[in-house]
């Protein structure tokens, strides 16, 4: 029983649905949207974003070390989650932020079997194009998996120069981060020397399918190869209203889900057991229903099931006091410039500026693998906090081996006081072919613009996700409660302004790009943190609210991802990760789910 039909969920009724002899029941309540143009034409995110039939549009609560601001929290409604409307990026974690998950207490959990899990997801596709520009190490990708991944088929033409930028400031190009080492290892590649690292620059990925321009995500790479096994059910508009247990030898067991569809209810026999896969999601365990809640909230950003909170009116058959807590979330901004120079020799730039002046054009061009639609970032620098700011890195060290925390948090940030040490990427700056947001002057078709785009990928800051009523979710991630978060933003915001100054970036005399955002008015420490308050959004990377620790450490479930006190109840998505990593999501939640199978698989045999 799968509740939950998003990106994870898929992966997870593709795999045990392999089985003949398994029955797997998928239960999604958003809707199909299979073969939708407005998901699989990419880059046009004003169709989906904030778009009540793709996007449940959650809310924060006020964020009030972020000048009181809420903050839009979009993810996927539908079958394939938050893979139909993410921005496509596919890449790696260092080796470290992987290795980490075992160090807290979870064995089975390491880089050997990410990399295994990882490359068992992926069909990578090399490139036809720009290959000078677009490198990679087909040793660290894997060839048959299900999503497709390729370089988009249009890029800025900045990358070159952005590398050599980076170079100036000690950042070294490397061929493909894939490798998860961060400090270089060499290979011969006959003449060449070849820099195998995740600390640098280096061309990332997207979930594209070079033979159709459209997206590649868990709907039309795990499931629609395989919709017609018989063994496998997936209901759409599905709502789960709750989980019904019982109790065996002390353990809550699951015995059936009740769910809602078509303004009917319906009950669901558990057979092996049930695991939540939704990334974001609220089930009640409890002999009631509450409807009226889960209707409107059967589908969230992490796991948090509702059997495990105290009080709202619920009986509470199980006491966890992790759940929902130990929120973290990638937190991200960026320095927009316009561009005074259009080209780059004899190339032109790049930019989606056009998607906003000419949408009908490149609509028209997207077939043909022309045009803005078929463009997406490439280059991004993952860096350590010590490569923009040693003094900060050294005071956040001392700090975090200093402050007072609950063991669970003790136990968190001694890895990444080692990782700063280490240095160990945990920031990204990234070369974004258009502004960060709209320009203050509107929209003009003589104009390009770039951004220098930056997040923090390893926050201090903790948040929670708890019930606030029975009408509504308290989604709290504490954006800047620890103020490090904020001082190392500002900190990114004055690198990324050297960069642009940097050669040969900058370009000729008095320079190609010209700030617009902040702005030249924007200088000193305090002006630049005002700046981000109001600026820092999120990049919905949100994890950790049902983190895999020790139970005494304020655990949700153990390292087989089954809920501490229970019998056949697991959790498998994002939420489970018990401390962040310093890349993008995407990747990270197809092989947890390919992980997740094999231990399901595994113990069904026995």
């Amino acid at each position: 029983m799968l509740p939950g039909g998003g990106t994870t969920g898929l992966v997870l009724a593709s795999r045990l649905s392999e089985n003949p002899s398994a029955s797997v029941l998928v239960l999604e309540a958003g809707g199909a949207h299979i073969d939708d143009d407005v998901l699989l034409v990419p880059q046009r995110r004003w169709l989906y974003l904030g778009n009540a039939e793709y996007d449940w549009g959650f809310k924060t609560e006020t964020q009030h070390h972020a000048k009181d601001r809420i903050f839009a929290w979009s993810r996927g409604k539908g079958l394939g989650g938050s893979s139909a409307i993410n921005h496509l990026l596919w890449n790696k974690p260092a080796r470290q932020h992987i290795e980490a998950w075992g160090a807290l207490g979870n064995d089975g959990w390491t880089w050997e079997k990410f990399q295994t899990y990882s490359k068992k997801s992926e069909r990578f596709v090399k490139p036809d194009h720009d290959t000078d520009v677009l490198t990679y190490d087909t040793t660290l990708h894997g060839e048959h998996g299900a999503v497709v991944t390729s370089f988009p088929p249009v890029i800025s033409n900045l990358e070159a120069d952005f590398r050599k930028a980076m170079e100036a400031h000690n950042i070294p190009t490397i061929q493909d981060l894939f490798s998860g080492e961060v400090h270089s290892l060499f290979a011969h590649d006959f003449f060449n020397l070849i820099f195998t690292q995740s600390r640098g620059t280096s061309p990332s990925l997207s979930t594209l399918d070079p033979s159709t321009h459209h997206r590649a995500y868990a709907t039309n790479m795990y499931y629609q190869p395989i919709a017609g096994r018989t063994n496998l059910k997936v209901l759409v508009n599905a709502y789960v209203t709750d989980i019904i247990t019982t109790e065996v030898n002390g353990l809550i067991a699951a015995t059936g889900v009740r769910f809602v569809k078509s303004d009917n209810t319906y009950t669901a026999n558990v057979a092996s057991e049930v695991c939540l896969t939704a990334g974001f999601e609220y089930f009640v365990l409890t002999a009631s229903t509450w409807s009226n809640f889960l209707s409107r909230y059967s589908r969230c950003l992490a796991s948090e099931i509702l059997l495990f909170l105290n009080g709202r009116d619920i009986e509470v058959k199980l006491d966890l006091p992790g759940v929902g807590m130990n929120v973290q979330e990638h937190l991200y901004s960026g320095v927009t410039f316009e561009l005074t120079d259009h080209f780059v020799g004899e190339q032109e730039v790049n930019t989606f500026d056009s998607l906003a002046t000419n949408p009908g054009l490149q609509q028209e061009l997207h077939a043909s693998g022309k045009g803005s639609l078929n463009l997406n970032s490439v280059d991004i620098a993952f860096v350590a906090l010590a490569d923009i700011s040693p003094e900060l890195n050294a005071k956040v060290i001392a700090a975090l081996q200093s402050e007072e925390k609950d063991a669970g948090l003790a136990a968190q940030y001694k890895i990444q006081a080692e990782h700063l040490r280490e240095k160990v990427p945990s920031l990204e700056i990234i070369l974004g072919p258009g502004p960060a947001k709209p320009p203050p002057q509107g929209w003009d078709a003589s104009k390009k613009h770039i951004s220098l785009c930056f997040a923090t990928n390893c926050p201090l800051s903790r948040g929670t996700i708890h019930v606030a009523s029975k009408d509504s979710l308290a989604i709290d991630p504490h954006v800047f409660e620890n103020n490090f978060d904020l001082d190392i933003m500002v900190e990114l915001v004055k690198f990324c302004r050297k960069l642009a100054q940097t050669s040969p970036l900058k370009g000729e005399g008095e320079g190609r790009l010209k700030e617009i955002h902040p702005g030249p008015d924007c200088q000193d420490d305090d002006a630049i943190a005002e700046w981000v308050r109001n600026n820092v959004t999120t990049t919905f990377h949100t994890a950790s609210s049902c983190s895999m620790l020790p139970k005494e450490l304020n655990g949700v479930v153990d390292p087989q991802l089954k809920v501490w006190g229970t019998h056949n109840i697991r959790v498998a998505d994002l939420s489970v990760i018990p401390l962040h990593v310093g890349s993008h999501t995407q990747s990270v939640a197809y092989a947890l789910a390919e992980q997740a199978a094999d231990i399901i698989k595994t113990h069904n045999e026995k």
